[in-house]
């Protein structure tokens, strides 16, 4: 799955680096209107007069390391507990050699996979629930909430955004909306973070539709009305502002990816239905990030500021969206266990 940008050394963003023509020929420039149809892709955590917060670009997919790790980890230690039962109680009569090819070779590598399994699961749980960003319309002051708890503050107008890619083995080609922070000589590249993100099915045209949504917001006079409206009529706001995501959103969200498509939903009901039980598991193991008292002063809003949306004011879940992915769920994490199941009795 697409975890880059994460804090690690394969994956994370390049820096001290000079911009690509690609990066300049992709360029988003802050009164750059689009004609795009406006999609604010399910990122949204809260929007007033004075501020906008987004979730990260690893929040859609949250909890696929989870359960990956948590099944090969499994998997590794079984076999790694079958070799050891073999080496101490078969026959030695003939098979010493493959005894001792088993602990000498094949032991190692499935410790290693329990290793590299716990790395997995570690990439999700015992963090953050999710890693927002603050945009300030009134200051014009881009926060970030980084992985280390730490926040970088950045003016908005002085951000280099373009479209982003990146390659991942199981999603292919994947599209961001890519904000880098420059050096004074305005070409080298310091930091870099991901405003937007669609999901791991989006496409160029998916950030083109994301920025129609966004840019407003920080640019025209009537940017706040038309943000509030949008987001009003059409859509869920994240339930994660200041607390963990519920274990019906988990759900609901691990499914959103095949929304359209509810027998999509109920063949991959055994990925999808782990998908979620792993973010169950990681949000509740991971803290609530919470901004510096310096940020939470400019960001202040009025008690009559008609602009406030938040999750509280999403609409119920309805079967489709709450209700068919936790049946998809307990179908495919019944059927996942009964296979396990078989597969250790007849063993």
């Amino acid at each position: 799955m697409d975890y880059a940008g994460l804090d690690y050394r394969n994956i994370r963003f390049p820096v001290d680096r000079q911009l690509t023509d690609k990066e300049r020929m992709h360029r988003y420039r802050q009164s750059s209107i689009s004609e795009a149809p406006p999609m604010e892709f399910l990122s949204v955590t809260r929007i007033t007069s004075r501020y906008i917060e987004l979730v990260d670009r690893w929040y859609p997919i949250k909890g696929f390391n989870t359960w990956l790790g948590a099944t090969l980890a499994g998997t590794s230690l079984f076999l790694c507990g079958l070799m050891i039962l073999a080496f101490f109680l078969a026959p030695a009569a003939g098979q010493s050699e493959a005894l001792w090819f088993m602990v000498i070779v094949l032991l190692p590598i499935c410790l290693g996979m329990v290793w590299g399994s716990g790395w997995l699961i570690r990439t999700e749980c015992g963090r953050w629930t999710h890693y927002p960003m603050r945009l300030n319309r009134q200051t014009r002051q881009v926060h970030v909430f980084r992985q280390d708890g730490t926040v970088l503050t950045v003016p908005w107008d002085d951000l280099f955004i373009t479209l982003g890619t990146a390659r991942a083995p199981l999603s292919g080609t994947t599209y961001d909306l890519r904000a880098h922070v420059l050096d004074t000589d305005g070409a080298t590249v310091r930091e870099s973070f991901t405003l937007g993100y669609p999901s791991p099915l989006g496409n160029a045209e998916s950030i083109d539709k994301f920025w129609a949504f966004l840019q407003p917001y920080m640019e025209a006079p009537g940017g706040v009305e038309r943000t509030y409206r949008h987001l009003k009529e059409g859509g869920y706001l994240v339930p994660v502002d200041g607390r963990k995501e519920g274990w019906r959103w988990s759900i609901a969200r691990s499914f959103m990816l095949a929304a359209p498509w509810p027998w999509l939903q109920f063949l991959g009901s055994p990925f999808l239905g782990l998908n979620a039980v792993g973010r169950m598991v990681a949000m509740w193991t991971s803290k609530v990030p919470r901004w510096p008292d310096d940020v939470e002063m400019t960001s202040k809003v009025e008690r009559s500021d008609p602009y406030v949306l938040t999750w509280r004011d999403n609409a119920p879940l309805g079967w489709w969206e709450l209700y068919w992915p936790l049946i998809c769920t307990a179908l495919g994490v019944g059927t996942f266990a009964g296979v396990i199941a078989s597969i250790l009795l007849t063993s």
